[in-house]
């Protein structure tokens, strides 16, 4: 089969991560497999062993059994693009990531009207995706890799005190790091933290920062330290505190969608309310004064991340997708349909300021009037106008308000000064 992934980008994420777990290991099996993305950056050296060309939309393949979405942004471009068949794999509510009732949150809602083939890593969101928008996905759950996540030699040793590692963007508040860095600052701790968007700011308690870690060192960063901390509010199927277990440290996260994929409180972690920054501490301390529950934390755990192979979730897929193009499973296509996946489409990039063709030239070049680079910065300028205008003409309304209670009233003084 000949298969092409679209992400937004190749920066450091656990979602990328994911996308290069199935694009990798399908190329192994013997498929011809491509990433494609608008924005090549630095490439995708931080995932290990990483063997798929990265290939830019200039590079467009010809011929694509199947094409995969995989995140808001990306399904409206797969919309406009030729392959036999289109798939979105959907790991997490991605409205979620945006404010409520914002332009973002109604743009990225729009993407899963779309008529494709849906798969996701969740049992949570494959009921989400059924319940909401009547599509039926094939669910292929994550995995772990056990040459990659492993106990390992630590980036230095443990010291006297108990070392809490911190994990997640720091610039998104959905991910908790600011709850998580409250929950531990009175405690006497050393607090690692790791972090592949944003720093902790000034007077916050840290004493070991890492950026954009590639993916083969985190091994030697959780062997480093004791304990998990992790509060994020928003997820799909988090893989760091799995990846802690395999590591043999212990773990606390957040009750967020997702957790009770493979995690048990009381059996292989602690799970706490993620905005609950007292119990989060008292969860901390519980697992640094009781050595035999953190012990059978990590034991559990470590049974539990050993449990998670990605062989069967890929073999999985591998099925699905060939059911797909034999025609056996998948989405009733129509031109109806497909016609209604670009009127989608169209709706988002016109917000763009972008006049889409329906196809790419044969050579593969992308064609557009202004050319897509960094669309997703250019939707936020002109969201940006759109906002100001709001507020302008938000504050024109109020000045005419005003304007005419001061007339009504200088004419009703005029109307009883006539009136005597």
């Amino acid at each position: 089969m000949k298969i092409a992934y679209l992400i937004p980008s190749c920066g450091v994420s656990g979602g990328v991560a994911v996308i290069c777990q199935h694009a990798n290991r399908l190329l192994l099996k013997g498929h011809e497999v491509v990433i494609l993305t608008e924005t090549i950056d630095g490439g995708l050296g931080w995932f290990p062993n990483q063997k798929v060309p990265v290939l830019s939309l200039k590079q467009y393949p010809s011929e694509l059994d199947i094409l995969v979405a995989t995140g808001w942004s990306t399904a409206f471009l797969v919309a406009k693009l030729p392959a036999k068949h289109k798939f979105y794999f959907v790991q997490s509510d991605e409205t979620r990531f945006h404010p409520t009732d914002s332009e973002w949150q109604h743009i990225c809602r729009l993407s899963y009207l779309m008529n494709f083939n849906y798969l996701t890593e969740a049992r949570w969101i494959k009921s989400w995706l059924q319940k909401n928008f009547g599509h039926e996905a094939q669910l292929i759950p994550n995995g772990l890799d056990p040459d990659l996540f492993h106990p390992a030699e630590p980036l230095q040793p443990k010291g006297p005190k108990p070392r809490i590692l911190l994990e997640g963007a720091i610039e998104l508040a959905y991910k908790g790091m600011a709850e998580s860095f409250e929950a531990v600052a009175d405690l006497d701790v050393e607090v690692w933290c790791v972090s592949s968007f944003g720093r902790p700011k000034p007077g916050l308690k840290c004493d070991r920062f890492f950026e954009q870690v590639p993916m083969a060192q985190m091994p030697r960063i959780y062997s480093s330290c004791d304990i998990l901390l992790k509060l994020s509010r928003v997820e799909g199927f988090f893989g760091p505190p799995m990846e802690m277990m395999a590591c043999g440290g212990a773990v606390i996260v957040g009750k967020v969608t997702g957790y009770d994929e493979y995690i048990v409180d009381g059996v292989n972690a602690l799970v706490v309310e993620p905005s609950d920054i007292s119990a989060a501490r008292m969860a901390v301390q519980k697992l640094i004064f009781d050595p035999e529950l953190r012990n059978r934390l990590i034991k559990n755990g470590r049974e539990t991340a050993a449990a998670w192979s990605w062989d069967q979730p890929i073999d999985d897929l591998e099925t699905y997708y060939r059911q797909v193009l034999e025609g056996s499973r998948g989405v009733v296509t129509t031109d109806e349909r497909i016609a209604t996946n670009k009127s989608i489409a169209f709706f988002f990039f016109r917000l763009l300021g972008i006049e889409m063709q329906d196809s790419l030239a044969p050579s593969g070049g992308f064609h557009s009037q202004t050319g897509m680079h960094n669309y997703a910065h250019r939707l936020s300028l002109r969201l940006e106008r759109l906002i100001w205008f709001r507020l302008i003409a938000n504050i024109l309304g109020r000045v005419y308000y005003q304007y005419k209670k001061a007339a009504a009233r200088i004419n009703t003084v005029k109307f009883r000064s006539n009136s005597e």
